[in-house]
């Protein structure tokens, strides 16, 4: 950035970061005395009017938030080049990203903890209308007392607009893009969530659930492979926890939580050292029903449908057998973020998926396996005995065996 001072009250210092549309400069602001987050958009977007208009739109709706977890915007405007920027509050902490990478994974409680204080940060900007979009863990602020701060709200949706599209410009992160949004669909709160979802699997695992060559080959994952529990990853993770991440890394949006409300409730539960209540609840379309022995249901099978782009299940047994099968149609239709190349659509179009092994899970530990790969679950139930009843007896296809 050539100047050193921009509108006559903003002094530049250092530069704090530089990824995606922007760069970010530490500036004092010598009207109010104080150190602000200058960020100034890249060179490339000065002369798109439609996108600078919907970046200023953007800015302002993020500067109507407040809320202690959410980093303020105080001021945007333009450079003498007309360049527009944002002037948001400085948080001298550095990032969620940055903690992890040089301090290792929080521990359990400190990661729900911090989790929770994001949530409640996305219900105030939920409640308003508002989704982020790219929830990660460079996102996320620390302040020197361990407080979170949520930044860049509205700027992942100033980046939506059709002619920035065009650009070939990655919409939100791959490692961190909610399935729906991976397959072109709107994001959605829950979207958010999911986002979060990753960020907290991260915090506790110090890890990402995909990793994978290409931006492209991540969001396939996400859209197709069922996460490695983060318990198997760190075994020190309380169940409960590894339990809500599951639910919040469910493929269905309709699996997830309820809202951003919902899941801090059971993020400060965890933290407390109490068991979270949703987690593990279905809030799918289907329930899988109580553990306890019924007369015969029979055995037939069905294809679940529907309006929406899940992935097709065949009915599951429970009583206890389970029928699974059938991957998502958006793979099969190929929508994948700024069109794939060739090769990598007839990747999508052959992918195979590993059936989960459900075969003397209880019926909730079933459920969470088949949710979290991406599958929907109904529920049939066969007489057995008492030392079976609620237990998988058999499943079809079995388990390991791939299936589109």
């Amino acid at each position: 950035m050539q100047e050193t001072v921009v509108n006559n009250r903003y002094s530049i210092g250092h530069t704090l970061g530089g990824e995606g549309m922007a760069k970010v400069y530490l500036a004092h602001d010598e009207v109010l005395d104080r150190d602000v987050a200058l960020k100034v958009l890249r060179e490339q977007f000065a002369d798109d009017e439609e996108f600078v208009e919907r970046f200023k739109r953007e800015a302002q709706s993020a500067a109507s938030l407040s809320h202690p977890n959410i980093v303020q915007v105080y001021d945007r405007g333009e450079t003498e080049y007309g360049t527009s920027y944002i002037a948001m509050e400085y948080v001298p902490g550095g990032t969620l990203k940055e903690r992890i990478s040089s301090s290792g994974p929080p521990e359990p409680e400190v990661a729900a903890s911090l989790a929770a204080q994001i949530a409640e940060a996305l219900g105030a900007a939920h409640e308003r209308g508002l989704v982020h979009r790219d929830i990660k863990t460079q996102n996320v602020l620390l302040t020197a007392a361990e407080d979170v701060k949520v930044a860049d709200f509205g700027i992942a949706r100033a980046a939506s607009a059709a002619t920035i599209s065009q650009t070939s410009i990655v919409l939100g992160t791959a490692s961190y893009m909610a399935p729906e949004q991976a397959l072109g669909e709107p994001a959605t709160p829950k979207s958010d969530l999911y986002s979060l979802g990753v960020v907290l699997y991260e915090m506790l695992t110090g890890k990402l659930p995909y990793t994978a060559e290409s931006p492209v080959a991540v969001s396939m994952k996400h859209v197709t492979e069922a996460p490695r529990p983060p318990e198997e990853v760190n075994p020190r993770i309380p169940e409960g926890l590894n339990a809500l991440v599951v639910k919040l890394l469910a493929k269905d949006p309709k699996a997830r939580y309820a809202d951003a409300a919902e899941l801090a409730e059971d993020l400060r539960r965890v933290r407390d050292g109490l068991p979270p209540i949703a987690a593990g609840n279905d809030s799918g379309t289907t329930h899988l029903a109580t553990r306890e022995t019924v007369p015969p249901a029979g055995v037939a099978a069905s294809r679940w449908s529907g309006a929406s782009r899940s992935p097709w299940v065949l009915a599951a047994t429970l009583g206890l057998l389970v029928m699974v099968g059938g991957l998502g149609w958006g793979l099969s239709q190929n929508r994948w973020v700024q069109g794939p190349l060739p090769a990598e659509k007839e990747l999508a179009r052959a992918y195979r998926i590993e059936v989960p092994d459900v075969e003397g899970l209880t019926e909730e530990q079933a459920w969470q396996k088949l949710t979290a790969s991406g599958f929907k679950v109904d529920v049939r139930r066969q007489r057995s005995s008492a030392a079976e009843a609620g237990k998988v007896l058999d499943q079809s296809p079995a388990g390991g065996e791939r299936v589109r």
